[in-house]
Parts: structure tokens; C-alpha cells; sequence
């Protein structure tokens, strides 16, 4: 493993656990404050992973003329407005879509390569831990996004399978050969998503290791840019969803702002996270970043 990609897995073990450490006593119920605080770290940590697709979009696809960069970015922009506009007509089916789709592309964050059952199972064991002790919560998370009974459903669903996949990681772990780091890294995250309120814990987990990694990964995959072409792939891209979260915010009616938050949060990662997961798996990124560095 390289140094920069083992400083960064030292990181994201740390912040599981002094988060999960720190998450004893805490009051679990929403507040104003804890929405704010993880909106903030998921826009300056979490989001500029999603910003380098333009470079990655150049690579793959030899993005020399202005013809083909409008048709790129035209075939993006329209998936991430088809998200949205699913989760306005079918809201219970756009949710399900996406928490599967984020299993599977969580999966990709540790080096399972070789062990696809298990890399599916910590896939989904980062969705589904969380309705395993904070299933209340998880509910009022969930409702402020679906209809309330659709919400409760899911995580009841989500509780037995998260207790289902807890067993089976643990046998899949002895029974297969996977490296130590990689061990105490889901050991660790297991121990975030069971321990802090679901919000806290996916602030933590996109932040420090999901958006971390890709990022370091990224570093590497991409190296025939300049830095300096690297730094304006992060910022411009990402400044331009700030502002459109931020319109968006100030066109919605609704005078909750704690629901608005949790919207803006997931129906917003989720417009976004579909062509970034289509763009990564067109670059072979995965494959590569298995391979080479992790």
C-alpha cells in the first residue's frame, strides 16, 4: 500500500473511532446544528471527489473539442435531472434505487478485490448497520425523504439484514484471505455505523473514506494532468453545485429546515453519484485502483 493511501486509511480508522468513542451518550435525534455541521463537511470533504469526473470524463474520452464536451456534460447534467425528477414522481422506487446503488459503490472503498461476496456484504452492511441501533432514528431520517410508513419499512428490512450481514462478514473474514488493514478498516466502520447517529456516522464515513480514498486513488489514475489543472477540477465543479444546492434551497416553500437539509443531502448526492459511478466503471477505475495501489 502506498504511504499516502495508508495515511489516509489511518485517518478514516481514527475518525470511526474516536466518532463512535465520542457518540456514547450523545444525544441521537436530529438538531439544526449536527445537519449544518455535516452539510458543511460533506461539501468541502465529501463532494470534490465527484469533481474530478471532468478529468477523468477528458481521459476516457479524449475530450479535445468543444462539441464533445458539451455532449459529455449534456449526458450528465440530464442523468442528474432525471434522478431528481424520479424522486419527485416515485420517490419510495428513486430511494430504494439509490441505497442499493450506494451499497454497491461503497463496496469499491476497500481492497476486496478477489472476494466478491464479501465485498458485497460490507457493501451493504454500511447501509444497513445503522437500522441495526439507531433504527429510530434512521426512521425520521428516512421519512423526511419517503413517506413515513415506506420508511419504517425499509429500515425494519434494512435491521434484519444489517444483523444477517454481521455474522457473515465475520465467517467470511476467517474463511478467506484478507489482508489485516483492510480488516481493522471495516472493523473500525462497522463500529462507526453501529455506535453514531446514522447522519454522523455517513458524514464521517463519506468524508474520511469514501471521498478520501477516491481522491488519493485519483491522484494516481490521473497523473498525466498538471496539479494545477487537478486543484481547478476540484474547485470549479464543486463551487457549481454549491450554488445550484443553494438555489435550490432558496425555491423550495417548505418552512422545515431540518427537512430541507436532508433532501438537498441525499436527493443531491444521489443526482449526482448515478453518472459518477456510470463515468468510474467506463474509466476502468476500479479495476485499476485494485490492481495498482490498494
Amino acid at each position: 500500500m502506498h504511504k499516502i493511501l495508508k495515511f489516509q486509511s489511518n485517518l478514516a480508522i481514527a475518525a470511526s473511532l474516536i466518532v463512535a468513542l465520542m457518540s456514547i451518550g450523545m444525544d441521537p435525534h436530529l438538531s439544526s446544528t449536527m445537519l449544518l455541521g455535516a452539510l458543511a463537511l460533506v461539501v468541502i470533504l465529501g463532494v470534490p471527489h465527484g469533481s474530478l469526473d471532468v478529468l477523468f470524463a477528458q481521459q476516457t474520452y479524449q475530450l479535445v473539442h468543444i462539441a464533445k464536451w458539451l455532449k459529455f456534460l449534456g449526458f450528465y447534467s440530464a442523468t442528474s435531472l432525471f434522478i431528481i425528477a424520479l424522486w419527485m414522481l416515485v420517490p419510495g422506487f428513486f430511494f430504494v434505487f439509490f441505497l442499493i446503488l450506494s451499497a454497491i459503490h461503497f463496496a469499491d472503498d476497500i481492497n476486496l478485490s478477489g472476494h466478491q461476496l464479501l465485498k458485497l456484504s460490507y457493501g451493504f452492511a454500511v447501509i444497513t448497520l445503522p437500522a441495526v441501533t439507531h433504527g429510530a432514528e434512521l426512521t425520521t431520517l428516512y421519512g423526511m425523504i419517503i413517506d413515513v410508513e415506506l420508511a419504517q419499512s425499509i429500515v425494519l428490512v434494512s435491521k434484519y439484514a444489517g444483523l444477517t450481514l454481521l455474522p457473515i462478514l465475520l465467517i467470511l473474514f476467517f474463511t478467506n484471505k484478507v489482508n489485516f488493514r483492510s480488516q481493522i478498516e471495516v472493523i473500525a466502520i462497522s463500529i462507526l455505523f453501529l455506535m453514531a447517529t446514522p447522519i454522523l456516522a455517513f458524514t464521517i464515513y463519506f468524508c474520511f473514506m469514501h471521498s478520501a480514498r477516491h481522491l488519493v486513488r485519483s491522484h494516481f489514475f490521473l497523473n498525466s494532468f498538471k496539479t494545477q489543472e487537478f486543484i481547478y477540477a476540484l474547485i470549479l465543479p464543486t463551487m457549481a453545485v454549491i450554488l445550484m444546492g443553494l438555489c435550490i434551497w432558496y425555491l423550495k416553500l417548505t418552512p422545515s429546515f431540518e427537512k430541507d437539509l436532508i433532501q438537498i443531502i441525499f436527493v443531491g448526492l444521489a443526482a449526482l453519484t448515478v453518472p459518477h459511478a456510470w463515468l468510474l466503471n467506463k474509466a476502468k477505475f476500479i479495476n485499476w485502483a485494485t490492481k495498482s495501489i490498494s
